[in-house]
């Protein structure tokens, strides 16, 4: 239980519990840690003033949320100037792409809870790989990969629990965005528990722990093909599908949509479809989605642009136009119920609107060609001409 202390000797044991206003004070800074702004310093204080007033276990779990957020670089060296991030970037890309494969581990049961799972990923990021250690850790993922598809519960309705029972919800919610944001990294078909440890213990001066400063580095869309091309030399034709979702994951919104126009311009379908199968796991990137959906119908594949602007009705539930876009590519591709029951959805949320009574009424009538999605939402031309513009603002 936190509060309770190890015995030496002869002493008396600790209290179970700290006093009521260590208590206040220590689940304040719990619940400060829930707040989007919360850093990896508050944790560390955290840390600091649980180990003040005499709470190790609190400390110690402070610490590994801590890690999990910052990385495991065996050194943390300043951040290099760009010429030399760009060098360093293309040689750990490099050695991932030699040392990143997936190996195929069985799922173990998932064992003790979200404090225990996060102290063991530490243990085992902080330490170089081994067979043992990689399905350790890759068992150990599996077990919580559910956590990472799935809402966690929010610490905030926890805070008249006990710090114990606060401290384990916080541990969850953790935990659960820590997958959720690595969700490329660690789980196939891009990533592997070997790509996410060699991923956690990069440094600061090239890619980033998790590649997370692969927005620092790069200034376009174009640049992050160029890393890939530059990393894997004559094998930059397979690379790029495969190495688009990690390096993207981490990405501002503004450069992943602009890496999206590339793809859409060199015609790389594979690309275009690995981008949106991690961008699926994803709720925060409408934009991206948008782009994505759009690139793949000027590129012909209306079941991928169907999955984008499905994902994004479900994502925006009470946006009538995000559900008469999705009625409106059902009913060219030939889905005429589907295309229906997305209209009537829209009609729902905005009665009467007169848009979406017209794609109604084309679609029972049986000719719903003069409303047809052709080619993005405007023809392949235009969608160039736009992504065009848009690089020459």
């Amino acid at each position: 239980m936190i509060g309770t202390q190890p015995k030496n000797g002869a002493a008396a044991p600790a209290p179970t519990t700290p006093n009521g206003a260590i208590d206040r004070v220590l689940r304040r800074s719990l619940l400060l840690l829930t707040r989007d702004s919360s850093t990896v310093q508050d944790r560390l204080d955290l840390a600091e003033l649980a180990d003040g007033v005499g709470v190790p276990d609190l400390a110690a779990i402070a610490r590994d949320l801590a890690m999990l957020r910052q990385g495991f670089a065996a050194d943390r060296p300043a951040i290099a100037m760009p010429t030399e991030s760009i060098q360093r970037a293309v040689d750990e890309l490099k050695d991932l792409m030699r040392d990143g494969a997936a190996t195929v581990f069985a799922t173990m049961e998932r064992a003790g809870d979200a404090v225990s799972a996060c102290a063991a990923l530490c243990r085992l990021f902080s330490a170089p790989l081994d067979e043992v250690s990689e399905a350790e850790l890759a068992g150990l993922l599996l077990a919580w990969r559910g956590l990472a598809e799935s809402r966690a519960a929010d610490p905030r309705g926890h805070a008249d629990a006990t710090l114990t029972d606060l401290a384990e919800v916080l541990a969850a919610s953790e935990l659960s965005a820590f997958l959720h944001r690595n969700h490329t990294l660690a789980f196939q078909p891009f990533g592997s528990a070997r790509l996410l440890h060699r991923a956690a213990r990069l440094g600061q001066g090239g890619l980033g722990p998790y590649l997370s400063h692969v927005g620092n580095i790069v200034r376009s869309g174009r640049d992050v093909l160029g890393l890939i091309t530059l990393s894997a030399g004559e094998g930059a034709a397979d690379a790029i599908e495969r190495w688009v979702p990690p390096l993207a994951a981490y990405l501002p919104e503004h450069l992943a949509k602009d890496l999206t126009d590339e793809l859409a311009d060199l015609g790389l379908i594979g690309a275009v479809r690995a981008l949106l199968h991690s961008t699926l796991q994803r709720s925060d990137r409408h934009g991206l989605l948008r782009r994505l959906r759009d690139a793949a119908l000027d590129l012909g594949d209306h079941a991928l642009a169907i999955s984008a602007q499905h994902h994004l009705a479900n994502l925006m539930r009470f946006n009538a136009i995000e559900w008469r876009c999705l009625g409106a590519l059902l009913a060219t591709s030939g889905s005429k119920d589907a295309g229906e029951a997305a209209f009537l959805h829209a009609e729902k949320l905005a009665p009467n609107d007169p848009a979406t009574l017209e794609y109604l009424a084309a679609l029972r009538s049986g000719d719903f060609s003069a409303f047809a999605v052709k080619a993005g939402f405007g023809t392949p031309e235009y969608r160039k001409r736009l992504r065009f513009a848009r690089r020459t603002v």
